[in-house]
């Protein structure tokens, strides 16, 4: 009996201490250990904010939408049947979806936001490898001010443009609920987030007007297509504010599919040209403020050929004595060259300097380049830098440059985006206001080149004749630049980078544009590729400006956008019919009724109907065009009206 009763308390004993280790010395590390096989964090990502023009019409805003993953080794595991079906559902190439099953780890995407019919038929096939999970997805409403907008990555991060240099703000704030999971790693139970957790990405306000961005990519376009040139970009700004009211690309890409190689860069902002005679513009105004050059001064244009050094310049035009004024109306290389000498290599690279050259202009775009103003320490080179040759900057700066003196000298700051507004309180907190940097020049001598640059225009010899508007006075400048040839490292016998900058009304300017074709073929001059733009833009800029006629004797027609009249909705057709009537069009799809419907839930029924989006406004859905139950082709745009709830 003494034996067993020490052999019980030995048992006892050793038993009790392994229960003081396992529950007190060790207890936390088993019960964390416990707690990872069944609790987890899930992340409750915010929805991105909304990127909207000047007007309040959205550009760029987010929806719910799935994606599709699977574990490489259950999907290994899935029949041939089986897999042909996923493929099928997801649209993808079977041998894909083979070489995705051989990766190593745990988990694979197959395929990242799809449709909601791509979903279901996923669902349907009800896999034990695959997953469906709930992801955001960014809409573009229109491909406009693409290159300006940017797009996101497929994890929602911003990648370019505004949506890059703003993706911080537009991210908003993400939160970590705890979950229960089930044994193959399934959520079955989450605590909901406590109110004001998830933050919303801030709304982005633009200082552009889709309006004059719309008429502004359609006549570039059609430009660049006639002189069968590689590319062209157009700057419009308010030269009051600084405020850019439109900035287009030809060709450009579409946001909604960007794909490789396609013409992503924002190259009004990021790239450099050598400006050609546009700059002559400023050398007479650094030359007017120094005091070396007056309006009734005569200079000797050699007749249309100059030596400087081992070098000759010539004109397009065989000039002799003659005045500033002439030698702008005619854009005169030698002229201008012979005023910059009188002005000096210091004074010009100091009046460059003042119109924000060799300087960042100041947008929030990321990588914006300062452009280059070197010092010319030979005679050729100053010569040349006075009409624009030796010298590097970015249509954005040409552009503000050229707005500065239509403001009477003042150099305003580029403003991209108005305002950012928090969502959550409704605060604004950036305020893109109008901020100077430096007076370029005197008001006296805005006031006269301003003079001199409408005879540019209006002089029958003057080289942008072709930028007259009907309506209003205006004043500009031509520049044809030849480019450098990358292979023999001097300036090209047929490369040219042809240009327009200028201003209207002239007496009190509401728009200041630039216009830039990067190598035309055929018509290389500016006055004749690039002026016609100008005129065509201006003129339906002042028109959406509501900017009365200047000329005596001419009307302007006031552009407005009024909202598309009220109208009783049909019922909404049930899905029978819609079927039936797609059936009968051959594949067309009806439009769905959408009245009273969130901004979220109308993007998520027209993306089921397979259909575009052109949204204007927030809250509710008010009006649409085309009507609910119209039949109409797949991939047709649906213009929304948006206006909030009626208290």
């Amino acid at each position: 009996m003494a034996v067993v009763a020490v052999a019980f308390v030995a048992g006892f004993g050793a038993v009790a201490a392994r229960a003081v280790r396992l529950q007190i010395l060790e207890g936390p590390r088993y019960v964390k250990h416990g707690d990872a096989q069944w609790r987890r964090s899930v992340v409750l990502p915010p929805q991105r904010g909304v990127i909207a023009d000047r007007s309040g019409q959205t550009v760029a805003a987010s929806a719910d939408a799935h994606s599709i993953a699977a574990n490489p080794g259950l999907l290994a595991r899935l029949d041939p049947g089986e897999l042909s079906q996923l493929a099928r559902a997801l649209g993808l190439d079977r041998a894909a979806l083979a070489r995705k099953a051989q990766r190593p780890g745990k988990f694979v995407w197959l395929k990242r936001r799809v449709s909601a019919a791509e979903s279901r038929a996923v669902g349907e096939l009800d896999l034990p490898a695959v997953g469906v999970f709930p992801e955001a997805r960014r809409y573009y409403t229109s491909a406009l001010a693409a290159q300006l907008v940017g797009f996101v990555g497929d994890d929602g991060e911003g990648l370019e443009g505004i949506e890059l240099a703003w993706d911080d703000a537009l991210q908003g704030g993400s939160v970590r609920v705890p979950s229960v999971v089930d044994a193959r790693g399934k959520s079955v139970l989450a605590e909901a987030p406590a109110p004001g957790a998830i933050r919303t990405g801030a709304r982005v306000e633009l200082a552009l007007d889709l309006r004059l961005q719309l008429a502004a990519e359609q006549v570039l376009s059609r430009a660049v297509a006639q002189a069968r040139a590689a590319g062209g970009m157009l700057v419009a700004m308010d030269p009051r504010t600084g405020e850019v009211l439109a900035l287009a690309h030809a060709p450009s890409f579409n946001p909604n599919q960007p794909r490789r190689g396609a013409p992503m860069r924002n190259r009004a902002v990021l790239d450099t040209y050598e400006p050609g005679s546009t700059f002559k513009i400023f050398t007479l105004a650094g030359a007017l403020d120094a005091g070396v050059l007056h309006a009734r001064d005569a200079i000797d244009c050699e007749e249309g050929a100059w030596r400087v050094g081992g070098h000759v310049i010539h004109d397009h035009k065989k000039l002799g004595w003659v005045g500033p004024e002439r030698i702008v109306v005619t854009s005169s290389n030698i002229g201008a060259a012979k005023i910059g000498a009188r002005l000096g290599r210091e004074r010009l690279v100091k009046t460059l300097l003042a119109f924000g050259f060799g300087e960042r202009s100041g947008t929030e775009i990321p990588g914006e380049p300062r452009g280059a103003v070197p010092f010319p320490k030979a005679e050729v080179a100053l010569a040349t830098m006075s009409f624009g040759q030796g010298v590097a900057a970015t249509p954005l700066q040409i552009t503000s440059a050229v707005a500065a003196v239509a403001n009477g000298g003042m150099l305003m700051r580029p403003v991209l985006v108005r305002r950012v507004v928090d969502p959550a309180t409704g605060a604004t907190v950036h305020e893109g206001e109008p901020t100077p940097v430096r007076r370029a020049v005197s008001r006296e001598t805005a006031a006269l080149l301003t003079r001199w640059l409408v005879a540019v225009i209006d002089d029958p010899d003057g080289t942008g004749k072709r930028a007259r508007l009907d309506g209003w006075s205006a004043a500009g400048k031509t520049g044809t630049a030849q480019k450098a040839d990358p292979v023999t490292h001097r300036y090209s016998a047929d490369r040219r980078f042809s240009s327009f900058v200028g201003f209207a009304p002239a007496e009190n300017p509401r728009i200041a544009l630039g216009v830039f074709v990067d190598e035309p073929r055929g018509e290389v001059y500016g006055g004749e590729v690039a002026a016609p733009v100008f005129r065509e833009v201006a003129e339906q800029a002042l028109r959406l400006l509501g900017v009365p006629p200047s000329r005596p004797g001419a009307e302007a027609v006031a552009a407005s956008d009024p909202a598309p009249p009220a109208e009783e909705e049909p019922p909404q057709p049930t899905f029978e019919e819609e079927a039936d009537r797609r059936v009968a069009e051959g594949g067309g799809v009806a439009v769905p009724h959408l009245a009273g419907k969130a901004a979220r839930s109308a993007l998520r029924a027209l993306e089921e109907a397979e259909l575009g989006a052109e949204v204007k406004g927030s809250g509710r859905v008010v009006s649409q065009s085309p009507r609910a139950g119209e039949v109409v082709e797949r991939g047709t745009r649906v213009r929304l009206v948006l206006a909030p709830p009626r208290p």
